[in-house]
């Protein structure tokens, strides 16, 4: 039996609560679900959309649904992308804001797809595209970094030094760690490293805010998201696991075969001496 990755853990885990937090709360993940008011039956919607993410985080869990339950949360974070972020951010392409919602859900549906391939067994075409479209995705969350330095800079708290700076370092970054998947320059450490980096917004700034404010509804919804973008971000370095630190797969998978020894005696027979 497959152990269960750190990706698929905090991805289920996360999804899982957040479903239990929008059901109590008949409400939509705010950020992340952009639904407009007014729409009919909005209340009811937002209680089917939290009743899918509580049963299929926690079906992820589950090594008996845990292939379903992924593929469930991959299809439907990716609806969230191309129904409520993908418009709103090609009717104002200037707002790096809604470019930053495309990013961090295409990352969330990119990281599901990769926890769905691990679990199945699957290495085909798909998981190199999931890689692409990861890497791609962390382009507008590293700018959102420079465009909102001052917003984004005051959600770290105000005991950690170097606020300012450092805010502006992850958003350079995730740009780096974007384009190193993208281009193949090593990848696997650059999945790493965003991984790591992510782990540590969830505990440094979200779990602080918690801790602060406990009552505040939008810090859960926050951590537990983030908790899902870590997840997201180790299923990638995941999806690396086996390969070298220094190549990326389609360089290893291209090398020449090692020639034989046969192959050897030939060669030194036709060659003149």
């Amino acid at each position: 039996m497959r152990r269960i990755g750190v990706g698929q853990l905090f991805f289920g885990l996360a999804f899982a609560i957040e479903g239990a937090l929008g059901l109590s709360a008949r409400d939509f993940l705010l950020n992340q679900q952009p639904v407009a008011q007014g729409i009919p039956y909005r209340e009811q919607l937002a209680c089917v959309s939290a009743a899918i993410m509580l049963l299929a985080g926690i079906g992820m869990l589950v090594p008996r649904s845990a292939r379903i339950s992924t593929l469930v949360l991959t299809g439907f974070t990716a609806l969230w992308v191309l129904i409520l972020h993908l418009p709103r951010a090609f009717a104002q392409p200037e707002n790096v804001g809604f470019w930053l919602g495309v990013g961090e859900v295409t990352t969330l549906a990119t990281g599901g797809w990769l926890i769905y391939c691990a679990l199945t067994a699957r290495n085909d075409k798909t998981v190199h595209v999931a890689r692409i479209l990861f890497g791609v995705a962390l382009v507008p969350i590293g700018l959102s970094h420079i465009v909102y330095l001052k917003p984004a800079a005051d959600l770290i708290p105000t005991w950690f030094p170097l606020r300012v700076p450092l805010t502006a370092l992850t958003g350079v970054a995730h740009m780096a760690a974007g384009a190193a998947i993208v281009f193949g320059i090593l990848p696997r450490l650059a999945a790493t490293l965003e991984a790591v980096m992510e782990s540590g917004f969830t505990l440094i700034v979200w779990v602080s805010a918690v801790v602060a404010l406990p009552t505040h509804r939008q810090h859960w919804v926050d951590l537990f998201i983030s908790t899902a973008l870590a997840g997201a971000a180790w299923a990638i370095a995941e999806s690396y696991r086996g390969t070298s630190l220094a190549l990326a797969p389609d360089a290893l998978t291209n090398q020449s075969p090692p020639v034989t020894d046969e192959e050897l005696g030939l060669r030194d027979r036709a060659t003149p001496h």
